[in-house]
């Protein structure tokens, strides 16, 4: 049971919580009702972030979305849509307020901006009785669940596909060392080791194509690991470095400088062609 002392604590504390709130908005108009925001998901085909002097823009181009700033990278479609939830987000109530009282929300220098199209969307602080996060987008203050602003403010590794290829990339060559995997004229896949059936190849092509990294970050130079060369349907050449540390499996794209990282266990499945063959298992 509580004591009359605890009671009146616990009073105390709610009482200053809402008192803390009424003087938040003490120069606001009284709260209204209204759509956060007109635009729809499926209408949206340009997504631009601001966060810490960095600038992240992302298009789409038919059902696919590209990451054009700072790097050339497909999106990761999840991730876009969780960005695009702030579309959906619960909050239709909102708050006149001037723009002399930006500053107590941290609006008057946005931790983050991101823009829809044209509607851009100003992430301030986060309310100290219910720790949702202020958002202003046309004039209008409004309080969200704290959702969208970690992953916009985490940068465009996080955004990008963890994926080593995009999905429109068709590989027809795999070459490192002593190892040729290709296609012939028949399309079908083969390798020198005559023991590994074209299916088998073909498993370990795909596997190249859709492994996913766990986690991207910035690689280090200078590159070392197995030099493996890809070649395209559209005769473009692709280098990556394959590593093995203590720890994981390490993929280089000298190109974009990233490094992608993998479970140890995933080495095998990208060194050995004949990794998806019967005898190997």
């Amino acid at each position: 049971m509580f004591s009359s002392r605890s009671l009146l604590n616990i009073g105390l504390i709610i009482f200053l919580g809402v008192l803390i709130s009424l003087v938040l908005f003490s120069n606001s108009d009284e709260i209204k009702s209204s759509a956060f925001s007109s635009l729809k998901k499926p209408d949206v085909n340009l997504i631009q972030i601001k966060h810490r002097g960095t600038e992240t823009k992302i298009s789409k181009l038919g059902d696919t979305w590209n990451i054009n700033k700072p790097i050339h990278a497909e999106a990761d479609e999840f991730r876009i849509y969780s960005i695009l939830s702030i579309l959906s987000a619960a909050a239709n109530d909102y708050y006149d307020i001037e723009k002399t009282n930006y500053k107590k929300f941290a609006l008057d220098n946005p931790l983050a901006t991101l823009t829809l199209n044209q509607q851009s969307f100003l992430f301030g602080s986060t309310s100290s009785v219910n720790n949702k996060r202020y958002v202003l987008t046309n004039n209008k203050l409004f309080l969200i669940d704290d959702t969208i602003y970690p992953l916009i403010a985490s940068g465009f590794k996080n955004i990008m596909s963890r994926k080593l290829f995009p999905g429109h990339i068709n590989l027809n060559e795999i070459s490192f060392d002593n190892v040729r995997v290709f296609q012939n004229k028949k399309l079908s896949w083969t390798s020198e080791d005559p023991l590994t059936s074209s299916d088998d190849l073909k498993k370990y092509v795909d596997n190249w194509k859709h492994i996913q990294a766990y986690a991207v970050s910035n690689a280090a130079v200078p590159y070392t690991g197995t030099k493996v060369t890809f070649k395209t349907g559209s005769d473009e050449t692709i280098e990556l470095f394959l590593q093995k540390t203590d720890v994981n499996t390490v993929v280089i794209n000298p190109d974009l400088g990233l490094s992608y990282q993998f479970d140890n266990s995933a080495f095998d499945s990208l060194i050995k062609p004949n990794y998806y063959a019967a005898d190997n298992k």
